[in-house]
């Protein structure tokens, strides 16, 4: 697994590179125009048909980790700075928070900021097998907000807190209280903190792209019980 992200690494930092040569040169910047239909179309726009071969390479490491074929990647591809550096974020986040929380941690986290923003896809691929990670379905109701959190017996203090913290992040706008920065601190370290954090920050960044660029989810789970199709965020 180590020697798997230190090659993971070494591609991303080398595409990085490249990238400042692809985006450098000129491009055609006219308007996409055309109306956009969310009935019919999988995206706000297209991925480009022509794809340079190692930010290829990088959408098939992203492929791979998801399993599935990632409509997202591909699109960031139009600009390759940030396809790069948005590969490099999501690494290393998650490396940085697994090295300090524990998986369900990390899992309801994820969840639960997917609901708040709302994003559909995430959703989508945060909540796929919830139960692995020993959520129950009461637990989602209080994921997704038909239930407090601390009406919810099955989470720990810790998890309640982290809860808190990631929906009041998530929110706009922000609003944060002594109680619960006095908690966050009387319960987990600087490091654990700037994990929590950085881990709600980047689920956000995410799942705020992924609805801007009209992505739907990609069926990474069919469960009712997510009531996925009910968080769309698209206003006719």
């Amino acid at each position: 697994m180590k020697t798997l992200l230190i090659l993971i690494s070494i591609i991303l930092l080398s595409l990085l590179v490249i990238s400042r040569y692809v985006s450098s040169k000129k491009t055609d910047n006219k308007p996409v125009g055309g109306s956009y239909d969310e009935a019919t179309m999988e995206s706000l726009i297209n991925p480009p048909k022509k794809i340079p071969f190692l930010l290829r390479r990088m959408v098939k490491i992203a492929d791979k980790r998801a399993k599935k074929k990632m409509l997202t990647g591909r699109i960031l591809t139009w600009s390759p700075k940030i396809a790069v550096s948005s590969g490099i974020l999501e690494l290393y986040v998650e490396k940085g928070a697994a090295s300090c929380l524990d998986e369900r941690m990390i899992k309801i986290l994820r969840i639960e900021v997917s609901y708040t923003v709302p994003s559909p896809f995430a959703i989508d691929i945060n909540s796929v097998n919830y139960k692995e990670f020993g959520i129950t379905e009461d637990e989602i109701q209080g994921l997704c907000g038909n239930k407090a959190i601390d009406s919810i017996a099955s989470f720990s203090e810790k998890e309640k807190i982290v809860l808190k913290y990631a929906h009041a992040l998530s929110k706009t706008p922000i609003k944060l209280n002594q109680k619960l920065l006095d908690e966050l601190r009387n319960h987990f370290s600087e490091k654990e903190i700037v994990a929590i954090a950085a881990l709600t920050a980047k689920v956000n960044y995410w799942a705020r792209l992924i609805e801007a660029l009209r992505i739907k989810p990609a069926g990474f789970t069919n469960d009712s019980i997510l009531h996925i199709e009910e968080y769309n965020t698209f206003v006719k």
